[in-house]
């Protein structure tokens, strides 16, 4: 699936390179590389409101990649970051852009994607002014067929938002 990150900022997010800054990085088995830590973060919610872990992804090359609000593209793979106005996308196509639902049992779940959940600060210190918008969800119904081997995915379209024990 796709994941589009905008900044609505006021001002750019930068992150720099793993030389200047390797503490927010990670090294990547997928794709054998330095990721900036912490690009999103995906997890499930069942109807009792646990948790599962389903998977994160770290932007190899977080950049200005469309900015339709009128910001200035002004970073790359070489120096990385987002400018306010700009979004960065990780199109669907891309390696290793997927979530592991193979041992989620049939049921109704929220599926909630994160970014800076850790409420990290841009190489330069600074922080977001709300970490309010950081988020989207989708509901949906998982059903496995066991005799055929055949899961289906229904989406959900009218669920309430989910607020975790943050809010």
């Amino acid at each position: 699936f796709t994941t589009h990150i905008k900044n609505i900022g006021e001002m750019d997010y930068y992150i720099g390179t793993p030389a200047s800054n390797p503490g927010q990085f990670t090294w990547d088995n997928c794709h054998s590389h330095n990721h900036y830590a912490g690009y999103a973060e995906y997890v499930l919610y069942d109807v009792n409101d646990f948790a599962t872990p389903i998977g994160f992804k770290n932007g190899f090359c977080v950049m200005d990649l469309e900015c339709d609000d009128g910001g200035d593209m002004t970073y790359g793979c070489g120096n990385m970051g987002i400018s306010y106005d700009c979004g960065d996308i990780y199109a669907h196509y891309l390696d290793c852009q997927w979530i592991d639902i193979t041992d989620v049992d049939t049921g109704q779940y929220v599926f909630v994607a994160r970014v800076n959940w850790d409420q990290a600060p841009d190489a330069n210190g600074n922080l977001e002014v709300t970490y309010d918008n950081n988020w989207a969800q989708a509901c949906f119904h998982l059903e496995r067929d066991t005799a055929t081997g055949v899961t289906t995915i229904v989406l959900d379209t009218v669920c309430p938002a989910y607020l975790d024990c943050m809010g």
